[in-house]
């Protein structure tokens, strides 16, 4: 035992002055986190629905639409953003095909689904009518892969 007393106490000696040698390296750097928490977004309400039949007819005419369950209804949302120009772009795109239109703003803490937003963002910013439909049918899709089915995975956990 005696024999290795001394292996084990220069062992330590050694890692803990190797650890403080290695941590102090990073006081220089400038550390940011990744995210501040969650990010604001805008999602773009069509109606507010009594029940499924009536929102399903209600809404058979955009290509692509998400839904909410909430006390006063069945809340319709026909896109996102986080840019609030490409809000008011949108609104303004959907009522000019007749639409009423309110926009919500929410936060969401995902960090996934706010890249690929930002992304998104970029393609609305710059996209002319003929192409508003199919971006927006883009972003619910991963809206609905990238945070309503990841929150249901984590309830059936």
């Amino acid at each position: 035992m005696k024999k290795y007393f001394w292996s084990i106490i220069l062992s330590l000696v050694v890692g803990i002055y190797l650890g403080k040698f290695t941590l102090s390296q990073y006081d220089d750097f400038n550390v940011f986190p990744v995210s501040f928490g969650s990010d604001t977004i805008y999602f773009l309400q069509e109606g507010v629905y009594s029940n499924v039949d009536i929102m399903k007819n209600s809404m058979s005419s955009f290509d692509y639409y998400i839904y909410d369950k909430e006390d006063d209804g069945y809340h319709t949302y026909v896109g996102i953003t986080k840019s609030r120009e490409n809000a008011l772009k949108l609104e303004g795109f959907y009522k000019e095909k007749g639409y009423d239109i309110y926009v919500r703003e929410n936060s969401i803490n995902n960090n996934s689904f706010v890249s690929v937003l930002t992304q998104y963002d970029i393609l609305l910013s710059n996209a002319d009518k003929d192409s508003i439909d199919s971006i927006c049918s883009q972003i619910l899709g991963s809206y609905e892969e990238l945070v309503i089915n990841e929150d249901k995975g984590d309830t059936e956990k």
